[in-house]
Formats: C-alpha cells, sequence, structure tokens
C-alpha cells in the first residue's frame, strides 16, 4: 500500500476570498479577501494529493488514501463535516463520514464522492429559482439505488451525473433547466427528480460532460464513430446546434459529427470543446471573451444583428400588407394571422462551434461560470474570459478576449490540475517536471460497503474506452437570465 506522505506537490488558492472560499494573509498576518497570485495553502503539503475540485465556494481535496478533505464557505453543510466551534471552515479538515473513494465533483451548493466499485455518497443541497429543492444534508449520505460500477461523475450547478459501467448515465437534481433530461410537471415531481434516473439513450455512452445547466455525452454512432449528444439550457446556443432551443432531451450536435471530442466542459451560459488533435473548439455567449475569439468579433455579431433585425422588419410589414390584402377575401381572417416574433435578438453569442485559433494546441481545458483555463501540450497555461476578482491570473480584473499565456504565474512549477469556482481558483503543483500526479491506492478501494451489490458490467471493447477526467462546476448565486427563456421552459407547476 502506498504511502500518504509526499513532498513535491504544493495546493495553491487565488481570486475572491471574501464569502469564505479559503484563507489567506498578508506579510502582516491580515487577511486578504481578493487574493491576486496563487496563495499556498499548506495545511495539506504532507500528503499525495489524486484530485481538486472546486464548488462555487467550496473545495474538495482527494488523497491516494482514497480520504476527502473539504474547506470554504460551510452553507447548509456543504463542507459535509461538522462545524465545530472555534474551528476555521476556510481551512481543510478532513471529511469523517466517508469510506475510500476515487472520485469526486462539486456543484453550486453540493458535493458528490464515488468509489468506482458503486458507492456514491452526497451532501448539500440542489436549489432552483425558488430556492432549495429539499432538505439539506449536512454529512455524506450514501444513495442506495445505484448498484452498478461507475466510470465518472460530474456536478453542474443544481445537477449530478453519474456514467456507470454499463455505459449508462443517470442524472438528478434540479429539473427546470431540463439539464436532468426530463421536467417536472408537479410539486411532488420536483422532489422525486433528486432520486437518480436513467438518460433515455439507446447508444452506449462513452463519456459525459457538463456545463451549469447544460449537459454533453460522446455516444457511439452505429458506424463506430463518436458522436455528441447535447441538452438543457440553451438561451445563449450553448449546446452548439445552431438556434436558441432548449432541449429536454439529447439533440445531436452535427458539428461532431466527423471529430472525436476528448472533452467539453461548461460555464453559466458557454462551452469549450478539445479534440483529439488539440484543438479548441467554442460556442454560446461571448459578452466577456468567455468564448476567446478576440474582442472584435461582438462588434461583427452586432453588425449582423442589426442586419438580421431590418431583414424580419421588412419581413413583417410585408406580412402585415398580405394580411390586409387576404382579410378582403375572407373575413374570418384567423387562418391567416401572423403574429411578430417576440424572440430576442442578440449578438453576444454564437450557436454553432468555432475554432479558436492561434494557440498552441491544447492536452486539457477547465471551464467555470464566466472563465476558462487551458493547458497546452508544451505545458503552457493560458486563460480567458471574465477577469473580475483576478481569477484569471493576470494580476488585474480585465477580461481577456482571447487566451492569455499565464505559465508564469507558477515560475518553475508544473501545473498539475486546476479547478475553478465561480470567483476563485484552486491549483495543484510540483516542482518536479517529471513528476504525475498519482492514483488512489486500489488496495484501500477494496473496503466496500457490505450492501453494496453490483451488478457485472458488460466488456468492454477498446473503441467504447474514454479517458477519464472529473471536471468540477462551480457554484454561484442561483440565477438565470430568462430575457431569452421560453416561459414554458421556466413554468413549475
Amino acid at each position: 500500500m502506498q504511502s500518504e506522505q509526499l513532498s513535491e506537490q504544493k495546493l495553491y488558492a487565488w481570486g475572491s476570498s471574501e464569502c469564505d472560499q479559503f484563507l489567506a494573509k498578508d506579510e502582516d498576518d491580515e487577511e486578504l479577501y481578493e487574493v491576486k497570485r496563487p496563495y499556498q495553502i499548506k495545511e495539506l503539503s504532507n500528503l499525495s494529493i489524486v484530485q481538486v475540485a472546486c464548488g462555487g465556494m467550496h473545495a474538495l481535496i482527494l488523497t491516494s488514501q482514497g480520504k476527502v478533505y473539504s474547506f470554504g464557505c460551510d452553507d447548509k453543510g456543504v463542507l459535509g463535516r461538522p462545524q465545530i466551534e472555534g474551528q476555521d471552515a476556510r481551512l481543510p479538515d478532513l471529511i469523517t463520514d466517508l469510506p475510500p473513494v476515487n472520485m469526486i465533483a462539486c456543484g453550486s451548493s453540493h458535493s458528490i464522492a464515488a468509489n468506482s466499485h458503486g458507492l456514491v455518497y452526497f451532501w448539500g443541497f440542489y436549489a432552483n429559482t425558488h430556492g432549495p429543492i429539499g432538505e439539506a444534508v449536512s454529512k455524506p449520505k450514501k444513495l442506495d439505488n445505484i448498484t452498478n460500477g461507475i466510470k465518472k461523475i460530474l456536478c453542474g450547478q443544481n445537477h449530478t451525473m453519474v456514467l456507470l459501467d454499463n455505459f449508462k448515465l443517470l442524472t438528478w437534481g434540479d429539473a427546470e433547466t431540463l439539464v436532468i433530461g426530463r421536467k417536472s410537471e408537479t410539486r411532488r415531481s420536483v422532489i422525486q427528480n433528486l432520486n437518480p434516473q436513467p438518460i433515455k439513450m439507446k447508444r452506449p455512452i462513452i463519456d459525459i460532460f457538463t456545463g451549469a445547466s447544460h449537459a454533453f455525452v460522446k455516444v457511439l454512432l452505429k458506424d463506430n464513430k463518436p458522436g455528441i449528444y447535447g441538452w438543457g439550457l440553451n438561451n445563449y446556443g450553448q449546446l452548439g446546434i445552431g438556434n436558441q432551443e432548449n432541449q429536454q432531451l439529447p439533440y445531436l450536435v452535427e458539428f461532431f459529427e466527423n471529430m472525436d471530442i476528448v472533452d467539453m466542459v461548461g460555464g453559466e451560459h458557454h462551452t469549450i470543446a478539445l479534440d483529439c488533435e488539440g484543438n479548441v473548439y467554442s460556442f454560446g455567449r461571448n459578452d466577456d471573451g468567455q468564448l476567446g475569439l478576440g474582442e472584435q468579433l461582438n462588434e461583427m455579431l452586432r453588425i449582423e444583428a442589426e442586419k438580421q433585425k431590418v431583414l424580419e422588419e421588412e419581413l413583417y410589414q410585408q406580412q402585415q400588407v398580405n394580411k390586409k390584402k387576404t382579410s378582403k377575401k375572407n373575413k374570418q381572417g384567423d387562418l391567416f394571422e401572423v403574429q411578430k416574433s417576440q424572440k430576442v435578438i442578440g449578438y453576444e453569442f454564437i450557436t454553432t462551434p468555432q475554432k479558436i485559433n492561434n494557440i498552441p494546441k491544447m492536452q486539457s481545458i477547465f471551464g467555470s461560470m464566466h472563465f476558462n483555463f487551458a493547458i497546452s501540450q508544451q505545458k503552457q497555461i493560458f486563460s480567458w474570459g471574465n477577469g473580475q476578482s483576478y481569477v484569471l491570473g493576470t494580476r488585474n480584473e480585465n477580461s481577456q478576449f482571447q487566451p492569455k499565456d499565464v505559465t508564469t504565474i507558477f515560475k518553475n512549477e508544473k501545473l498539475l490540475q486546476i479547478s475553478l469556482g465561480a470567483s476563485h481558483v484552486i491549483a495543484l503543483t510540483s516542482s518536479d517536471h517529471t513528476f504525475e500526479l498519482p492514483m488512489v491506492d486500489q488496495q484501500v478501494l477494496q473496503i466496500n460497503d457490505p450492501k453494496s451489490k453490483l451488478k457485472k458490467g458488460r466488456k468492454s471493447n477498446s473503441r467504447e474506452m474514454s479517458k477519464e477526467k472529473s471536471i468540477s462546476m462551480k457554484r454561484s448565486v442561483q440565477k438565470f437570465d430568462d430575457s431569452i427563456i421560453p416561459v414554458k421552459d421556466l413554468r413549475i407547476d
């Protein structure tokens, strides 16, 4: 059994700490509420860290012994450990009510930890536009109705996704944005949607990805080529399907039909995708440079939107003229009624994927609500999007409309992993440039819950295997820009 001690790693945080995301102090021992450069969190410096995961205002740390530490804003049990008088929740501490796990993920106000043998634990709470859904869970609670082995877990803003070893996907959480693949028709079903249910897909699912309120799966199509399906909120085109229509069921993203997409990450209203060759694509909202396509893009989109608006107005006027002519022949007029479209015309978004040019080939991508990071195949670090609270590592709060090289923020250290919260960042580095992330010791995972009876998944072939990554999604106050969301999609009876 491998040792927990490992001194080559360093854990850092920066960005906003004003909501208790982490504890940082200056040279005079005064607390900092906005941290412009990576601040080392030394409390776990002697541990072998496998994964870091950020929620909106909290974070989880997974070690090679399958232990999970948490820190940050302890809102309604989101840290999964009891509040002890005199203990600072902003400092990492062990969650004692968990068996050994090898996967972690964070949502806006909830956390998930899983063991690949079939154990899944939840704590925190989900919310919708009306507030919290159900009761908050203050310590890890085992989900008893998951009986298969687990390949991957992800959290969106208020939903959870679990990919099973039989290539099926379970989802649960807030159904208001359609991201769990089913609606809430009654108040009772709102609570029922907190129970894991399978997404209906005929093809085997080999990978999963998520944004705040939209999701994607990678499947094998009939010709054994990979395909991407997306669903959920799409008011800014974040599904990449060429329109702004929200989708309750998985919808094929045609742009990626002949491409092998290896990773996708999403923010509140945008998505970033990475293909097997290291190319990066973006789509969705771009008011703060989230897409990394350049500052001139929005002006071009504005001009095109104005042209489209003029064309639609001319079309409407012509329809009104035709209506008057028709009314002379048909006094009823009902069959010829034409109503002017009330759809809001925006220009700071793109509904089809666009390749980000003038950047090197990328190895990894990371997304948050309104900003992104990427690591190139040459280990360079890039960031772009909204720069508020110094999250981009540029030491200023300017938005970056194109990926900016910020490799020097870690000087001579190698970035191993990074996770993005709503307004803060957690990163893991090593001074040893040959160092690779460890894995959870498989021996400790044999400590299974005796009540867990796994179903043996069917054997997988090599074409159905995909690289697993736990990409966390981020926590922030639940708020939707509903200016272009159809009212019917926001209604809860």
